[in-house]
Formats: C-alpha cells, sequence, structure tokens
C-alpha cells in the first residue's frame, strides 16, 4: 500500500480517458521530475483543500440534531475580480476549486480524474516491469510472462521490422475481401476472417456470450455491423465538423493503402453513403443496454429469413458456430438493413468498407505512417494537440496485448489483502442497508420486494483478483522478431486465441468465478448476467479508499462506488435480470408502469443540466443516474444523522469525481458516455439528496435548490 500511494503522489496528471467508468488510458510516465515534484505536493494541499472546503460541525446541546456551520462566504483567499464560489450554489466547484486550478491539462491530453490518475500510477508500475525485463539482458522460459512481455515490447518497438511486415499478415486475408467478384464471395471472405480472427465490419461478426435468458448456457450472439465514429457522431448536430475529420481519416487511411487521389476520395463517398444508411436504422448507445430490444433469437431458418441475400449455413459453418438452437441478432433493423445493401450494384462499396474496417482496427500495429494517421484522428477527436512520444505509446502497446501476464505480476507486487478485508466488511453492510431501502418502497408488493432481496442475497462479490487465471493467458504465446514474428503477427494470434477460447466455452456450462477484468484495471462493475460486482485489486486505493481516511469518507469515496454496482442490479436494465442473471421481467404490470415514471422523470431532471452549451442526453445517461441516486440513497442511509460524517462523505464522493476536459473530450462524453459529465454526477445526485439539505443551509434561491416535489430517483 505504501508503495501505492508513494506511486500516486509522483505520478504526472495527464490522462486520457475514453470512458466514463470503464477502463483509462493514460499519458502519465510516474517519473521523479520536478514537474512530478511539484504534482506531489498538488495532491497534498487538494487533500487540504477539500479539508478546508469542508465545514465544521456543531452539535447543539441537548438535542439530537447536528448541524453544518458553514460561513456564508468562502474564506479562502480570492484574488480581486474573482468570482467567489459558493457551496450553495454549485457544490463541485466549490469543493475542487483549488484542487483543479493546480490541473493543466497538457497538449497531449483530453481529460483528467483520478481514474485516470490512478491509471497512470498503475501504468508507470507495469512501464517498470517493462525497464526491468529490457535491461536484465537474461532469457526467460518459452510462454513464462517475462518471456512474453520482453519479447513483445521488442515486436512492438522494432519499428525497421514493422516497416518490413507492413500490411504482410493481413494482405492474403484483405485480398480476399478485395478480389471477391461477387456477394457471395465477399461475403465469405468476411466469414473466413470473423471466424479465425473475429474481424467484423458488415455481416458476419459473432460474439459467443452468456444467454440472457439462460444465464447458466453460451449462446451466439450475431453482431452488428461496425459504425466507424458511431451513430451518435454520424447523426449529431454538433458533430458534422467531427464527421468531416473523419471522412478525411478515410481517404487518407485509403491512399496509405495505396489507392489514388480519385480513388480513395470517391471510395470514402460510398463508404460514407453506406455508413449514414446504415446508422438510419441502427439503436442507439441507450437502446442497446436494453434486452427487449436486443434479445431476439433466431433459428439458423430464421437467420435464412433475415438474411435472404446471405447463404447462412454456408456463413455459419465457416464461422464455426453452426449446429445451434438459436442466434441472438442483436440489432434486427439494423440486419435488415444490410441484408437490403448486400446486392451486387453495392459490391465495390461494400469492399471499401470492409478494406477500411480492417486498416482502422490494426493500424496501430502497422507501420508507422497507418499508426499515425490512427492516432491523429484520434487526437483531432477528443481535442489533443500533441501525440505521446514513442516510448509511452510502445510501453501501453505491451501492455494491451498482453493484460494478464500484466495483471499476474501486478498482484504479486501491489495487491493487498488486509484493504480487502475491510472494503468486503463494507460490501456487506451497503448490501443489508439496501435491504431496508427496498422493504421501504411503498410502489413494491412484498412478493416482489421479497425478489429483490433474494437478488441482493445471492450477489455474487469479485474483489482483487481471479483465484484462477483465464486460459486465454496460457493460450497467447509470442514468436519474437528473432523467430520470425512481428507486432502484427502476433496481434492475430492473440485474435485467433480469443476466437478458440470463445468456440471452446460453446456447449459448456458457464463457470460463473471466471473474471473477464484484470487486477490492474481502475475500475469497477456491475455484471447482469452473473448479478455480481467486481472490484478489481487496483482500484482499492486513495482516494477512493483509504485506510487512514475517517469512516464517513470512506463511505463517499469507495462505499459510493460499491453502492454505486449495487444499484445497477436495480437500474432500468439491470432490474430486468433475475437474480441468476436471466433476462426475466419478475415485476407486475403496475410497478414496471411506477417503475418507468419515475425514470422518466430522471431522464427530464437531466435533460436541464447542460455542459458547455449542450444539454446532457438524459436517456443515454438513465441507467448510471439511478445508479448514482441510489447509490447517495443507500451512504446517507448508512449515515443516518452524523452530520460530520454526511459531510465528509458529500465531500470525498465530489473531490473524487473532480475532473478537466478539453471542449472536444467533452462533446465526445456527452454524444457517447452512459454517464453523465463528473460535475453533473455531483451537483444533480446531491440536489436530489434530502439528507445534503439536512446539514448544509440551501435556499430556494440557491444554485443548488430542488425542490423537494422535483427530486428524483427510484431508491428513495
Amino acid at each position: 500500500m505504501k508503495k501505492r500511494v508513494l506511486a500516486l503522489l509522483m505520478a504526472a496528471v495527464m490522462i486520457l480517458q475514453l470512458t466514463g467508468c470503464r477502463t483509462k488510458d493514460t499519458t502519465a510516465e510516474g517519473k521523479e521530475t520536478q514537474t512530478q515534484n511539484s504534482i506531489k505536493d498538488m495532491f497534498h494541499s487538494a487533500k487540504e483543500d477539500r479539508a478546508d472546503a469542508a465545514a465544521d460541525v456543531t452539535v447543539d446541546a441537548g438535542t439530537d440534531e447536528k448541524d453544518i456551520d458553514i460561513p456564508e462566504q468562502d474564506e479562502r483567499d480570492t484574488d480581486e475580480g474573482d468570482i467567489e464560489i459558493r457551496y450553495q450554489d454549485d457544490y463541485y466547484e466549490f469543493v475542487n476549486e483549488n484542487l483543479l486550478s493546480k490541473i493543466e491539462l497538457a497538449a497531449t491530453d483530453a481529460h483528467w480524474d483520478w481514474f485516470g490518475e490512478l491509471s497512470a500510477v498503475v501504468g508507470s508500475e507495469m512501464d517498470d516491469i517493462i525497464d526491468d525485463l529490457v535491461a536484465d539482458g537474461k532469457t526467460y522460459e518459452k510462454g513464462s510472462s517475462e518471456q512474453k512481455i520482453k519479447d513483445m515490447y521488442e515486436c512492438v518497438t522494432n519499428m525497421d521490422n514493422r516497416e518490413e511486415t507492413g500490411l504482410g499478415p493481413l494482405k492474403p486475408h484483405m485480398d480476399s475481401i478485395r478480389n471477391a467478384s461477387s456477394i457471395d464471395e465477399y461475403v465469405d471472405a468476411l466469414a473466413h476472417l470473423s471466424g479465425e480472427f473475429g474481424f467484423s465490419s458488415i455481416v458476419g461478426g459473432y460474439s459467443i456470450m452468456q444467454d440472457k435468458v439462460d444465464s447458466s448456457q453460451y449462446a451466439v450472439y450475431m453482431m452488428y455491423a461496425d459504425t466507424l465514429i458511431g451513430k451518435e457522431y454520424v447523426e449529431g448536430a454538433n458533430t458534422q465538423e467531427y464527421m468531416d475529420l473523419y471522412l478525411d481519416y478515410i481517404n487518407d487511411m485509403l491512399m496509405e493503402f495505396g489507392m489514388t487521389a480519385d480513388e480513395a476520395a470517391q471510395s470514402t463517398d460510398s463508404i460514407e453513403d453506406l455508413l449514414r444508411d446504415i446508422c438510419e436504422s441502427t439503436l442507439t448507445t441507450e437502446q442497446l443496454y436494453d434486452p427487449s430490444l436486443t434479445y431476439n433469437a433466431y433459428t439458423a431458418q430464421g437467420l435464412q429469413e433475415l438474411y435472404t441475400n446471405v447463404d447462412v449455413p454456408r456463413m455459419l459453418k465457416t464461422l464455426r458456430v453452426d449446429g445451434q438452437d438459436k442466434y441472438i441478432v442483436m440489432d434486427v433493423e439494423q440486419a435488415k438493413k444490410i441484408n437490403t445493401l448486400l446486392v451486387e450494384e453495392n459490391l465495390q462499396a461494400l469492399k471499401d468498407y470492409s478494406t477500411f474496417v480492417m486498416l482502422n482496427d490494426t493500424a496501430k500495429y502497422a507501420n508507422a505512417n497507418y499508426a499515425k494517421l490512427s492516432d491523429d484522428m484520434k487526437n483531432a477527436l477528443y481535442g489533443i494537440t500533441e501525440s505521446w512520444g514513442d516510448e509511452k505509446t510502445w510501453k501501453n502497446l505491451t501492455q494491451d496485448m498482453l493484460p494478464w501476464d500484466f495483471g499476474m505480476i501486478y498482484v504479486k507486487e501491489h495487491f493487498s489483502a488486509k484493504d480487502k478485508e475491510a472494503v468486503e466488511k463494507m460490501i456487506e453492510q451497503i448490501l443489508e442497508e439496501y435491504e431496508t431501502i427496498i422493504n421501504r418502497q411503498d410502489w413494491m408488493s412484498d412478493a416482489t420486494k421479497k425478489k429483490a432481496i433474494r437478488k441482493l442475497e445471492t450477489m455474487q462479490v469479485k474483489i482483487g483478483y481471479p483465484d484462477r487465471w483465464p486460459a486465454a493467458r496460457d493460450m497467447m504465446q509470442v514468436t519474437p522478431v528473432s523467430e520470425g514474428g512481428s507486432l502484427l503477427s502476433n496481434l492475430l494470434v492473440s485474435m485467433q486465441v480469443a476466437i478458440e477460447d470463445s468456440l471452446n466455452k460453446l456447449g459448456t456450462k458457464v463457470d460463473r468465478t471466471e473474471w473477464d477484468v484484470t487486477p490492474q484495471t481502475i475500475n469497477a462493475m456491475y455484471d447482469p448476467l452473473n448479478n455480481e460486482i467486481i472490484f478489481p485489486a487496483a482500484i482499492l486505493q486513495a482516494p477512493f479508499y483509504d485506510r487512514d481516511n475517517s469512516y464517513g469518507a470512506n463511505l463517499g469515496g469507495i462505499g459510493f462506488i460499491i453502492a454505486h454496482e449495487v444499484s445497477h442490479a436495480f437500474d432500468s436494465s439491470g432490474a430486468l435480470y433475475d437474480e441468476y442473471g436471466n433476462y426475466n421481467v419478475w415485476w407486475t404490470d403496475e410497478e414496471l408502469a411506477e417503475y418507468k415514471r419515475m425514470s422518466q422523470s430522471i431522464v427530464d431532471y437531466y435533460n436541464n443540466y447542460e455542459m458547455i452549451g449542450v444539454n446532457v442526453n438524459g436517456e443515454l445517461t438513465l441507467m448510471e443516474n439511478i445508479a448514482d441516486l441510489g447509490a447517495m440513497t443507500c451512504i446517507t442511509s448508512i449515515i443516518g444523522d452524523d452530520a460530520r460524517a454526511l459531510d465528509e462523505a458529500f465531500g470525498q464522493m465530489t473531490y473524487n469525481w473532480a475532473s478537466e476536459d478539453t471542449v472536444s473530450f467533452m462533446m465526445y462524453l456527452l454524444n457517447t458516455d452512459t454517464h453523465a459529465p463528473n460535475k453533473v454526477r455531483v451537483n444533480a445526485v446531491l440536489s436530489s439528496c434530502d439528507a445534503f439539505y439536512k446539514i448544509y443551509d440551501i435556499k430556494e434561491t440557491d444554485g443548488m435548490y430542488v425542490a423537494p416535489e422535483n427530486r428524483v430517483g427510484i431508491w428513495k
């Protein structure tokens, strides 16, 4: 633990967040420099700022009531002309003002938050593993994590080899697409690519996952088409400038592939036409979480009737998933649209589309030109003006290629069993409190309450790391450059391993002890198909959890995150699964109607918040907003009337969600992230929390005030 905290204090604060509560990438090097020394000071002073921003608690003698005595004005020094930030108007800015004033996004950064900060720390620790292996001059046993990491890093960094390799390992497969002379040959080429490597572009992509109706079994899910930059950007009113940038990127990639300027321009136009046509019939991001829309079971014959322009039996056999009782189509309307596009007059456009998808999927593993085009596009999308240096890019890529090998080493060096025990006790307390919350819901019948409580009682908890490492870790072997390997060839091996691992599971019972999240991930999650909450080892550290923190602060930190994940079992999607992880609507019609009414009030409530002049999408963020609101209810219910602990919990939660973004990255989040922006996650939740009003002096004229009848939440 001490080593991890020291690393945190030394880590730089420049990171790139890819998704809200999902895995983050970082740019932080974590090295001891003058800059990082100043960040040590920032971390210490930021904690002091949070303490200063929190008010003192006083207890009125002779009564049980506890009040917060906060001065009418912020007593911190401000420069002349500065606008005073009052906790009554903007609690997020009040708590985080001084911390955020010290965060300056570098040219390489799109976003900063504590999830990314800790990811930077972990990334730095993984970098040290690479450095040690590169410098030790040893030869390791074939198949060991050390051998794989060392040889993979050489494949990543040997740019001469990457240049010589080019698209070599991909060329036969690319040629099968480019040389297709009919729709049948084109579909056959895609099926071979998907069946062998998992490449998916238009049709033929699939995934083997737990059956949502019977989660003890695996099922074949027919995946939707690759929509490139995504439906939200393709159709968004505020995103067409990014769409134009992406079309330029497509054009540049096709020219790098060898097309002339005229050929690339024509192909780009045809790809755009297909893309816009496909997106019109594609589910939105929020709809993809709705099993009533995405769980559509078909027999092989039914698939043939859906895809009339495809030889479905031949495709399924090539994919090696023939003979199944059912196939799940995740986006039926898009599938129908794809079928209408699979005609001879579209053949060249379809081939160009799939060619670009393959180039885009493999760009960062190919030569310098492809990698730079991909990197430049990502930077433009996120508002980054300067790329990472080669060394950081190479080390991140090495970690991405061998996540479980790095995970095994990480656990040995950084996991605290003592912290795990403390968090397990907190989880027990939160689960018990959620049972109390469910029992007090007057809109639920006793029978439904019993089912909900049963879901809590059977919820599986995974903390730290798996007892048994995934089979894919041993299956993945690395061929060094000296034996004819390359980064691209090893990428294809890793894709083959993923396919074989999936196929090996088909027809077997689901092993619910398996993990698909690495222990070095700074994240937490709920899996509705297993009815489980997962807390990887790396998140059990400051500022989310600190054994030296007060009880209230830890409840507002890791406690809020735990309660958030538990709440997902009863969010607008999770509530549709039973205690066994099966899609099974266990609510009465009347309860569902009330749930939908409350959900709509949450949607409307969040729609009123905005960032950079753009309103939050309440539909897109509904699930996460339900979980945030439920989490706050849970931790304030646990704390009760202890004003000091409530103050500490509110402050710690707010501090943990501090973030900075480029305008472009905020636009990306507003269009694609199922979480509300961090500032909204704080202020919107607290403004709907009755306990917030009990301990703070919030008046109707204040920015944080929301009338009691307009405060929202499912679980109150």
